[in-house]
């Protein structure tokens, strides 16, 4: 096989007219369409009528939605006047509660993989919001999806990995996309938090974490029972000379940033359950793929989780009692859940998972409650979400039920705004489909036999 030549030498003439030619047939984008934002689309102020309203809660309705300024003003059925929308269904938008959208593009390709950094066990001062992509190409369609805002967090892969950011799915950067950053301090437990430059073993993890537990300073008042003694140092007045990386652990002590703790086996689940108690730290749990097994316990506790892929399979070592009645048990004991995918290009499967967890006992309100509050009410970020008057409005509009993976999403505002849907996909389709048919010499391949 002749060597390839890709050089601008290599071209030929007509090589390179064909270059140019293609280049012309490619969409102009502007501003406008790199954060996500439809040119001359419906924002601001608009009315939609004639609706299926599907809502937070997952009751579901008749009637329309009124914007006024990016906000809700009247919604229901005395909502008339505007665009027809045909009986489409207007729904709030979607939160994929943990993924790695913006940080990976390429998942073979380490250059285009921004989701970890491993130089030691303890990285709480890494922050997703300095590798965040807003122009990736996973974003798009993510937000195709339905899903107008992701927690995207680096992977668990060392004892504290980083500083997870709830990121809205537009905007040309991640400080325009930011709801809340940080939105938690990531920590693996059990095999999530081996590394080779770290603990080995899940009892070195266990050992490591308590060890810099015990070494930070307790929140004022905090009782001192069945804790070994040791000196109150340090306070937010003196912290002005600390690492970035301290600040952020005292903060973590102090209850002023959320731990999100990943968990998938029952002993792991129980070890960070006592870890919370024991510290008083205020945490969510992460994956929790055996927590049906537990479920009373996390509920007693009082704790959220951020649950998920549903669709795990019992074919690793740290599951092997992975259901797909998981969300199902944990919420008839009264878990407070939201659903994640736990990845880069499969977030755009969420809604498909949540329509697995529906079809294996999850309520349908659970699941949409899990898919649009369910994040903002453990993270504890008001109003995240909602489809009610006086809230953002941050909705779709889908073809029918948003969990069918034949209903599709047809127009989306976020923030008022209205959000491009187009994808890299659906650029190619345009660009290729009004190509020539096939001369009558050349026939199609038919089905095979």
């Amino acid at each position: 096989m002749p060597a390839r030549n890709d050089s601008p030498r290599g071209l030929t003439r007509r090589g390179m007219l064909s270059l140019l030619a293609a280049g012309a047939a490619l969409p102009r984008i502007g501003r406008a369409g790199l954060d996500g934002l439809v040119e001359g689309g419906t924002s601001g102020s608009f009315t939609l009528s004639n609706a299926t309203i599907l809502s937070h809660t997952g009751t579901i309705a008749a009637g329309g939605v009124r914007v006024e300024d990016g906000t809700i003003v009247a919604l229901g059925a005395s909502v008339t006047g505007g665009v027809d929308v045909g009986g489409q269904w207007i729904c709030p938008g979607f939160t994929d509660a943990g993924c790695s959208v913006g940080l990976v593009e390429v998942p073979m390709e380490p250059s285009t993989r921004d989701n970890s950094e491993s130089t030691g066990a303890i990285t709480a001062d890494a922050r997703v919001v300095d590798a965040y992509n807003a122009l990736s190409e996973v974003v798009p369609v993510t937000r195709a999806n339905g899903i107008t805002s992701v927690l995207v967090h680096p992977a668990f892969n060392h004892l504290i990995t980083g500083q997870a950011a709830l990121l809205r799915t537009v905007g040309l950067s991640a400080h325009e996309a930011i709801i809340k950053a940080p939105a938690g301090l990531c920590i693996g437990l059990g095999r999530a938090g081996v590394s080779e430059g770290g603990p080995k073993s899940r009892m070195g993890v266990a050992m490591q974490l308590r060890e810099l537990l015990d070494g930070l300073p307790e929140p004022p008042g905090a009782a001192d029972v069945g804790r070994r003694d040791r000196k109150k140092k340090g306070s937010k007045e003196d912290e002005s000379d600390l690492t970035p990386a301290d600040r952020m652990l005292r903060q973590l002590r102090r209850g002023e940033v959320m731990a999100l703790i990943a968990v998938e086996r029952v002993d792991d689940i129980l070890r960070a359950l006592e870890l919370i108690e024991t510290y008083g730290l205020r945490a969510a749990l992460v994956g929790c793929t055996e927590g049906h097994l537990v479920a009373d316990a996390i509920a007693d506790a009082g704790v959220g989780v951020l649950l998920g892929p549903t669709t795990t399979q019992p074919n690793s070592f740290q599951h092997r009692h992975a259901i797909y009645e998981n969300p199902a048990i944990l919420h008839a004991a009264g878990v407070p859940l939201a659903l994640r995918s736990a990845s880069a290009h499969f977030a755009r499967m969420l809604p498909t998972q949540a329509g697995v967890a529906v079809a294996h006992g999850l309520p349908f309100e659970a699941a949409i409650a899990a898919l649009t509050t369910g994040t903002g009410e453990i993270l504890g970020v008001e109003k995240h979400g909602r489809l009610e008057e006086g809230a953002e409005a941050t909705f779709f509009l889908s073809d029918g039920d948003p969990l069918q993976p034949r209903a599709a999403v047809r127009r989306m505002w976020i923030g008022g705004s209205e959000a491009d849907l187009s994808t890299r996909q659906t650029r190619l389709l345009q660009q290729y489909q009004e190509l020539s048919p096939l001369p009558p010499s050349i026939t199609a391949p038919g089905p095979r036999p």
